[in-house]
C-alpha cells in the first residue's frame, strides 16, 4: 500500500511539473518579416503551438482556435532545449525547429529555411483575452 500511495505521488508530481512547463503559455513574434501571437500547450507529453493571430503584411489571419491554427507539433523537451518540433506552412510544408529557453521571457526558435540558419526570439506574451478585445 506504502509504495503504491508512493507511485502515484511520484506520477502526479511529474504530471504537474510538465503542465508548469515554462514553454507553455502566449508568445509574441515581432521581426522584419511578420508579427505574430501563438500559444503553446502541452499533450502527452509532447508540445504543440497554435496561432492566434499572424500578419506578414501580404495576410493577416485571426486564429479560431480550430484544428487547423496548430502549426507547431511534436515538440519533445530535452533540459532547456525542446527539439524534433515540425513547424507546418499553409501549403503543407514545414521547417525541423528547435527552441531555447533563455529565459522566463524569451524563447529562441532556431530553424533552416531556404537552405539557411534562421533564428527568431520569442517573448512571452499577454493573456489572449487582452489580445484581441471583443
Amino acid at each position: 500500500m506504502r509504495l503504491l500511495l508512493k507511485f502515484i505521488l511520484a506520477i502526479s508530481l511529474v504530471s504537474c511539473a510538465q503542465k508548469n512547463d515554462k514553454i507553455i503559455g502566449v508568445w509574441e513574434v515581432k521581426n522584419e518579416y511578420y508579427q505574430a501571437v501563438y500559444e503553446i500547450v502541452e499533450y502527452r507529453g509532447k508540445f504543440f503551438g497554435k496561432i492566434h493571430y499572424y500578419n506578414d503584411g501580404n495576410l493577416e489571419y485571426q486564429g479560431k482556435n480550430k484544428k487547423r491554427d496548430y502549426f507547431l507539433t511534436d515538440v519533445e523537451k530535452q533540459g532547456n532545449i525542446y527539439n524534433n518540433g515540425k513547424m507546418y506552412l499553409p501549403d503543407g510544408s514545414y521547417y525541423e525547429v528547435i527552441f531555447t529557453l533563455k529565459d522566463y521571457n524569451k524563447l529562441e526558435a532556431l530553424m533552416t529555411v531556404e537552405g539557411k540558419p534562421y533564428k527568431e526570439v520569442w517573448t512571452k506574451g499577454k493573456v489572449i483575452k487582452n489580445i484581441f478585445p471583443k
